[in-house]
């Protein structure tokens, strides 16, 4: 399997994308006349993260798959307080994403990587089976929740919207 090629630009891609979704996010709010925080603030249900900490858990899961598949200690990010901060932490992620090393994660694909969760949980898998079954799922679970609170609160999104980046694979006829 190619770890590096199935998390790293792909996260990429896809947080460029968040960064649309957060500018039609403001624009909206704007338009309206309301605070673009209360989008931050609102949540799909009661017993959910609101957008802020989903913004963050996305740029975590991929900032963390830098730093697990690289051998590093994991980063510990905040959530951001404003659509500012939102967008910086979207930008700080996506420069450690660019910096991630391409051989280094491939050579590390079979190393064991273990994540420790409070109550005494542990997962121990290898670098390919956390590409796979726990940073990619766990990175577009919060970017799509992001996007479906985004929607509940009125933001004109569509699915082009959300993948941008297959305008670049369009032909006519």
């Amino acid at each position: 399997m190619l770890t590096y090629a199935a998390t790293i630009p792909c996260f990429s891609q896809m947080l460029k994308t968040l960064k649309g979704l957060l500018a039609k996010g403001n624009e909206h709010a704007s338009t309206l006349g309301y605070n673009p925080q209360n989008l931050l603030d609102s949540r799909l249900a009661p017993d959910m993260h609101h957008l802020a900490a989903q913004i963050r858990y996305s740029c975590t899961q991929a900032w963390d798959a830098v730093d697990r598949l690289s051998g590093h200690p994991v980063s510990a990010l905040e959530t951001p307080a404003s659509m500012d901060e939102a967008v910086a932490l979207i930008d700080k992620t996506l420069q450690v994403l660019a910096g991630a090393d391409r051989e280094l994660i491939e050579r590390r694909a079979e190393d064991l990587i273990v994540i420790k969760l409070p109550g005494d949980i542990t997962f121990e898998m290898t670098g390919d089976e956390y590409a796979v079954n726990w940073a990619t799922p766990q990175f577009y679970f919060h970017l799509m929740t992001a996007y479906s609170i985004l929607r509940q609160n009125g933001v004109p999104l569509g699915k082009a919207d959300y993948v941008p980046h297959m305008f670049a694979y369009l032909r006519k006829g």
